[in-house]
């Protein structure tokens, strides 16, 4: 994955300049509708947000999952531990590039009831793995705890994709102080699986 690295560092300018474009945008749109009304409530802040993202350009939001599945296939697909980590490190080096590849994953729990294929479920633990536990820890099992049940859901067994994506993982500290190939490999065997999911499983899980 050695020319990763430089598309990683392409992709993240990209990133870097739509992030501009979206908080000057977003700046100059609240202040203007605070003009107007003062405190803004959750829902104008969001539609604030909404407009910003068009006029900052939402193709950046199809390239930007465009690439991160292509990473992911490409993370999936390497033989070679060493350079899983060094993908691992290049993504966290940056908020940014972090929060994307984060984003990505909470995007496939989503995607799992429209399109209930094993890729897209390979696809979202690829993107934890990478992201290597640099989320809040609670926001990390629940992320995988949505994601087992969006699997079963969709009538996919999710215990072999977690087992082999956590061979594929970080054995030891991730970002977060913890082993994210331990995590995953052993989900279902978890104080937070039996008390937060087993009970949302259907009948048959």
């Amino acid at each position: 994955m050695e020319e990763w690295n430089d598309k990683i560092v392409a992709w993240r300018k990209d990133l870097d300049a739509w992030q501009e474009r979206f908080d000057n945008e977003y700046a100059k749109l609240a202040r203007k509708r605070r003009g107007w009304f003062g405190k803004l409530s959750q829902g104008e802040l969001d539609e604030i947000a909404a407009l910003a993202r068009q006029a900052a350009g939402e193709q950046q939001a199809v390239d930007s999952f465009r690439f991160i599945t292509e990473l992911c296939d490409a993370y999936l697909a390497e033989a070679l531990p060493q350079n899983r980590a060094k993908t691992r490190a290049w993504i966290g080096s940056e908020a940014l590039s972090t929060n994307a590849v984060w984003s990505y994953a909470l995007q496939a729990i989503e995607l799992l009831p429209r399109q209930a294929n094993e890729a897209v479920l390979r696809r979202g633990l690829a993107a934890i793995s990478i992201v290597d536990l640099r989320v809040d820890y609670n926001a990390f099992l629940s992320a995988l705890g949505r994601l087992w049940i969006a699997a079963r859901k969709a009538g996919l067994d999710p215990k072999p994709h977690f087992e082999a994506v956590a061979k594929l993982s970080n054995p030891g500290m991730g970002g977060g102080g913890a082993c994210v190939g331990e995590l995953l490999g052993n989900f279902a065997g978890t104080s937070y699986f039996r008390d937060n999911v087993r009970p949302q499983l259907p009948r048959a899980a």
